[in-house]
């Protein structure tokens, strides 16, 4: 990761890491600021030095130049008007030639005058031997005025004139050297100076060009570091990878935001790791709680802890049901199997009774056969004949208790197949509401939809055996229904044979049709027990029919209670 900051001077330090962004880049431009400001007095001072100089060449060096250049000009003018005095014929030409010379005297002295205001030597030896000038002049004018000769006044001239102009001469070529040599060392020094303000200008430009490198990379590695790493961490996210880590020693904004990233990865990828854990423990089957570390999820997060809390609660919740109603369907079963061992009993007690009765009445038959062979012995047998009705009687009133109590088993298991098929119904729906969550839950929830689809398919078949059973009920109800009538018939018969046995004695001469018409009497009630017959055997195959479904539904109730044992729920 990038590291923000020079290792070392002033953008180093401690103090430039904490500044804030506007702060850096005001301290980097106020001091590139004044590093232009030092600049620009230092080419300033460059251009006063470079005009200062120019200056003093111009007002001091060139005037001293000029002015010694004059003068010398000006002491071979006074020359030539000596000697065109000298030379003179007439008075006038002679005076005016000498006030010629007198005016370079005074020419020069106001030469030497301008000189001095410039020239940084002694002039005193000059301001002299002009003076010398001056008092030869006067003497050479008086010789000139007096009429001398000629010669003296040319050997005076020669002697003392000339000779004092030739010193002129000679202290102006040695002021012209000295101002040679002064100009020569103000030139060497303004080079000087300027080869000096030349090198501290570019030490200047250089300093300022290795601030603005250092600044440049100050500033580039306090904003483009943080911002290199965020860049970074914000692709490994967009990646999905969670476990991201910002290096930066940046105290700005840039790095507050690299740290505030970092938090929040990490909040993300402990709330993700935590999603993960909670989602295989369910899927493990514990549905016990939801989040076990609910302190992680803040702010918008707790919409996610909330949902892994319902989901947990609910998924419980729906568990909890189909485990009660497992139970339920189980005692249910449980009750059916009892019904219908009780309704296969009770069929069986019927059975022996139909065959008692089967029997009852065959002997009747024959009896009334041979009541019709031998009338002459019927009173004697009307009184058998009386017992044995009367015990077919009582026989056919157990026969009407059995058929009662088949009628009270058969409404029995109608109300526990009733409870049944409710049971079936609530589990059916309670497994379509457990695929729906199972659905909700995605990936995690594919095993609790297996779950939810056996214990569907259960309910589908535990409906199923209900509505045979129902069927079944119905048909033995109505089977019961006509060997109720029978049964009523045959009860009803056998009170009017016992009726007619008690008064067989005053019918004896009847007796024989009397029997005719029992015999056939006794065909249909034979017919009617072999009817009997009939129901009770279905009512006994129906009886362990609804045992064996019996029987299932509460195996196929164990095995739905032993999955959802498997599954760890609140309650």
């Amino acid at each position: 990761m990038a590291k923000t900051g020079a290792k070392s001077g002033e953008f180093g330090g401690e103090s430039f890491r904490r500044l804030s962004v506007a702060d850096k880049f005001k301290k980097v431009f106020s001091n590139f600021r004044n590093n232009l400001i030092v600049i620009f007095v230092v080419i300033v001072i460059i251009d006063l030095v470079s005009l200062i100089n120019l200056g003093n060449i111009y007002n001091i060096y060139y005037e001293q130049n000029s002015q010694q250049g004059e003068i010398r000009i000006t002491i071979q003018a006074l020359a030539k008007y000596y000697l065109w005095a000298m030379n003179a014929v007439e008075a006038d030409d002679r005076q005016e030639q000498l006030d010629g010379a007198q005016e370079k005297i005074d020419e020069m002295n106001a030469g030497l005058d301008t000189l001095s205001k410039v020239y940084k030597g002694d002039l005193s030896n000059a301001y002299a031997h002009i003076k010398d000038i001056d008092n030869a002049d006067e003497t050479l004018k008086e010789l000139m005025n007096s009429g001398a000769a000629k010669e003296d006044i040319y050997a005076y001239y020669v002697s003392t004139v000339n000779e004092a102009i030739k010193v002129v001469v000679k202290d102006f070529k040695e002021i012209g050297l000295s101002a040679k040599a002064q100009a020569q060392k103000a030139y060497v020094t303004s080079i000087i100076m300027v080869i000096i303000m030349t090198i501290i200008s570019l030490g200047v430009v250089i300093y300022a060009l290795v601030y603005s490198r250092k600044a440049r990379g100050a500033l580039t590695n306090s904003i483009l570091g943080p911002i290199g790493a965020i860049s970074t961490a914000a692709d490994d996210m967009a990646k999905g990878k969670l476990e991201v880590n910002i290096e930066t020693d940046s105290e700005d904004e840039l790095g507050k935001l690299a740290n505030d990233l970092a938090e929040s990865t990490t909040v993300i990828e402990s709330i993700v790791k935590d999603i993960d854990e909670t989602l295989r423990r369910m899927s493990g089957g514990d549905f016990s709680s939801g989040s076990r570390n609910e302190e992680i999820y803040i702010g918008d997060y707790e919409a996610i802890r909330n949902a892994l809390s319902d989901i947990s609660e609910n998924l419980s919740s729906t568990l909890l049901e189909v485990k009660n109603s497992s139970s339920q369907v189980s005692q249910g079963a449980t009750n059916m199997s009892q019904g219908a061992s009780d309704l296969a009993e009770g069929a069986t007690d019927q059975a022996a009774a139909v065959e008692e009765l089967t029997a009852s009445v065959n002997s009747i038959t024959e009896q009334t056969k041979q009541l019709a062979d031998v009338a002459e012995r019927s009173k004697s047998m009307a009184t058998s004949v009386r017992d044995n009705a009367e015990t077919s009687a009582r026989k056919m009133h157990l026969v009407t208790d059995a058929m009662t109590r088949i009628t009270e088993a058969s409404a029995e298991i109608e109300q526990v197949t009733n409870s049944i098929e409710a049971i079936a119904k609530q589990t059916s729906l309670l497994a379509l509401n457990a695929s729906i969550e199972a659905a909700r839950a995605g990936e995690t929830g594919k095993g609790f939809a297996v779950v939810a689809d056996q214990i569907g398919k259960l309910a589908d078949q535990s409906s199923e055996a209900a509505k045979n059973t129902h069927q079944l009920i119905a048909d033995t109800m109505d089977e019961i229904n006509n060997g109720n009538s029978v049964v009523a018939e045959t009860t009803e018969a056998l009170d009017a044979m016992r009726d007619s046995v008690e008064e067989i004695t005053d019918m004896i001469v009847e007796t024989g049709e009397l029997a005719q018409q029992q015999a056939q009497s006794m065909d249909e009630i034979d017919k009617g027990i072999e009817m009997i017959s009939n129901v009770v055997q279905n009512n006994s195959a129906t009886a362990q029919e609804s045992s064996a479904v019996s029987l299932e539904l509460s195996e196929q109730s164990e095995s739905l209670n032993n999955l959802i044992g498997q599954f760890t729920i609140n309650g």
